[in-house]
């Protein structure tokens, strides 16, 4: 794999995972909420929930989602009901009390459920199955082997998490201006109905495509 082709599949690795998404505000919002160090740790379940993706997709499983549009259909929506039920949690997860540190306002506390959510939000949207069954072969050279295939998986999960971690310390200096219980809860009720709406636009797209 020539130099150039790399450094171009690592400007477009960026710039996809510089766009806002669940991801990103679900990081942001952690971030916010626990600090930096614990967004980044529960990263990680996205990160995993990337790689096994692109992984599918190397499998082919991004042209058997194409061939089978009805169980893509189902995946896509039920991507979508849970990034709504996420979303739908963060409204009504409780107020703080006056006083008490933001930190305590995450619906997920426990280090395992926050885990869990991160990953669930990283692959809840089977779409990026296909994302990757298109990015690949644009960079992938004739009669690569595994070990080609592995590093553009492993580049990909690496420059996400240097996306996403910029994003997690740049949300460090907003703590102080958002740490007040009135701006915590505006922040979560925010973060909820962003990612009803993100939840609702991935279910119409899905069925407007069928």
């Amino acid at each position: 794999m020539e130099i150039s082709s790399y450094l171009a599949y690592v400007l477009v690795s960026a710039a996809q995972s510089a766009a806002p998404g669940p991801s990103t505000l679900f990081l942001v919002n952690n971030a916010l909420a626990l600090g930096w160090r614990r967004a980044l740790g529960a990263l990680s379940g996205d990160l995993v929930a990337i790689g096994l993706l692109a992984t599918l997709s190397i499998l082919g499983v991004g042209a058997l989602l194409v061939a089978c549009p009805i169980a893509f259909m189902a995946l896509r929506l039920m991507g979508a009901s849970y990034v709504i039920w996420l979303g739908w949690s963060y409204i009504r997860s409780p107020s703080p009390q006056d006083g008490a540190p933001a930190t305590e306002t995450s619906p997920a506390q426990g280090t395992l459920a926050l885990w869990l959510q991160s990953f669930g939000v990283g692959i809840s949207n089977p779409k990026a199955v296909l994302f990757f069954a298109a990015l690949f072969p644009q960079f992938i050279p004739a009669g690569s082997g595994p070990l080609v295939l592995a590093l553009l998986v492993a580049t990909f999960v690496i420059v996400k998490l240097v996306v996403l971690g910029g994003y997690a310390l740049g949300a460090r200096h907003l703590v102080r201006r958002l740490g007040r219980p009135e701006h915590a809860r505006r922040g979560r009720m925010l973060t909820g109905i962003i990612f009803v709406v993100f939840g609702a636009l991935m279910i119409g797209s899905a069925l407007t495509a069928s």
